[in-house]
């Protein structure tokens, strides 16, 4: 990829190629294809086949938007979770020989190297995919360094001594530890730790050595809560989509997830599969995931490392995945079935549950107060957040007014909830192109949160590129209804 000066940085990954200007055969080099680039307007960077010699422009495209700008940040850190280990890992990277202190080969993969390396003590380590080997790594001894791995924003991996002058690049003013650590940012100096001298008041940065078949991973220990050990305050957020609340109510939700004794409960009546069975809900449910893990990282309370159950209520198997203070249940009704089940009170069944078959309206409406009664019971303080049904119901979709109405019928009905839980009505499609009116931080954060969001529906359905270019032009918008306060404690 190149830089807005002109200067290059190899990225272990393709490029789509509904990005791909033009492709040229018969060139010689990298680099020649590189200066190919260079010299090309607008060109972004490029990708190389050293055995076909075929050179592959990338570019954005135009926008119909004049004030719109292109741009890309490319992550080299990602975090991986095996169910027996998490570790975070950067592809194309190694660290000097000098380092190693046991190699072991024959190993088949680099989470079986992780595995590997956390049953021996270590917390650094290489794998090589070309010769199967891996190596544990371990920093030279130092009183006064204190070594900082790039993990959540907030809460490194932290070790004691350094590396040398020849794993070193770059160096900052800080005045600790945890300060020196905020100024390692992968995607900007490609850094995967810090160092921080607390006797000379030195920050410096890490970088690791350029090897195409290596991969350089370090171990996350368990040092952040992945539970709620006081919960005060619970926020329900009920959507036909899963993307309804990131996009019509993302302001309400970040001060929810912020609030480290606030259990945040997402409930989405459909899996937003627009009629396709082609893997496209299950890549919206990673999305919506992907977007908590993204907010619980950026608090740096909670440990991002997802729990994923299925739970039997009311009759009906449930999908339940917690994260941190966050809970998500997915009915996974097609949008079809939901519509014909709460809008005709006709019965219909689930995507992953073919044989429970919700037989009307009340159905859905049992299992989401099942839902609120196992999330809240004994906690005082319940919200509940939804889709706007009562003003304009018109000027949005049917399946989020209609999951507005059913979830406030509930509310106001039932005798455990009606004197208690506060509800919170959310405009959608009516005004999410009307004048921004979120204010930071909560409005950069739901553009982080966004982006990441599409980085996860990418990884599950790599057809659909455009995701989030397509609703980031209306991203800033959060428009209320008419709340319903409520003065009542719950108590069910």
């Amino acid at each position: 990829m190149l830089s807005a000066a002109g200067t290059t940085m190899i990225y272990p990954q393709s490029l789509d190629d509904a990005y791909k200007a033009k492709t040229t055969a018969n060139v010689a080099s990298n680099s020649a294809c590189v200066a190919a680039c260079q010299a090309s307007n607008g060109c972004a960077g490029v990708v190389y086949s050293t055995s076909a010699k075929s050179c592959a422009l990338f570019q954005p495209k135009p926008s119909n938007f004049a004030n719109l700008v292109a741009g890309w940040v490319f992550n080299p850190v990602t975090n991986v979770d095996t169910g027996s280990v998490q570790y975070s890992r950067m592809a194309m990277s190694t660290l000097p020989n000098a380092y190693i202190k046991q190699s072991v080969p024959g190993v088949a993969s680099s989470d079986a190297c992780a595995l590997a390396a956390t049953k021996a003590g270590y917390t650094l380590f290489g794998y090589n995919s070309a010769t199967k080997v891996c190596s544990y790594f371990a920093p030279t001894a130092s009183t006064t360094k204190a070594l900082s791995l790039v993990n959540t924003p907030l809460v490194p991996v932290a070790l004691a001594g350094a590396f040398g002058s020849d794993v070193v690049s770059g160096s900052n003013v800080a005045t600790s530890a945890s300060d020196c650590y905020k100024l390692c940012i992968p995607s900007q100096n490609n850094c995967f730790g810090s160092v921080f001298d607390s006797s000379a008041k030195i920050c410096a940065f890490y970088q690791a050595g350029f090897d195409a078949a290596s991969t350089l991973g370090w171990i996350i220990p368990k040092t952040l809560p992945s539970s709620m050990a006081k919960v005060d305050h619970v926020d329900l957020y009920v959507t036909a989509h899963e993307d309804d609340h990131e996009l019509f109510m993302s302001s309400a939700v970040y001060e929810s997830i912020k609030n480290p004794t606030t259990k945040t409960v997402f409930v989405y009546t459909s899996g937003g599969d627009a009629g396709q069975t082609d893997g496209w809900y299950q890549a919206r449910e990673a999305g919506t995931l992907a977007s908590s893990k993204t907010w619980i990282n950026m608090f740096g309370i909670y440990s991002p490392v997802p729990t994923s159950s299925t739970v039997l209520l009311s009759g009906h198997h449930i999908q339940k995945i917690t994260i941190g203070n966050t809970v998500h249940y997915f009915l996974r009704l097609s949008e079809a079935n939901l519509d014909k089940v709460i809008n005709s009170n006709k019965k219909a069944a689930p995507f992953d549950q073919p044989k429970e078959y919700y037989a009307n309206a009340a159905a859905v409406k049992a299992v989401l107060k099942a839902i609120i009664v196992a999330e809240a019971s004994k906690v005082a303080k319940v919200t509940a957040s939804y889709s706007d049904y009562l003003i304009e119901p018109e000027g949005d979709h049917v399946l989020h007014t209609s999951t507005g109405r059913i979830t406030a019928e509930l509310l106001n009905s039932d005798a455990a909830f009606k004197t208690c839980v506060s509800q919170t009505p959310f405009f959608g499609y009516q005004h999410w192109l009307d004048a921004v009116n979120e204010k930071d931080p909560a409005l950069t954060a739901q553009r982080v949160m966004w982006l990441q969001l599409g980085v996860g529906i990418l990884a599950k359905y790599p057809q659909r590129t455009d995701y989030w270019s397509e609703h980031s032009v209306a991203l800033g918008r959060v428009y209320m209804g008419t709340p319903i306060v409520r003065s009542g404690a719950c108590s069910f």
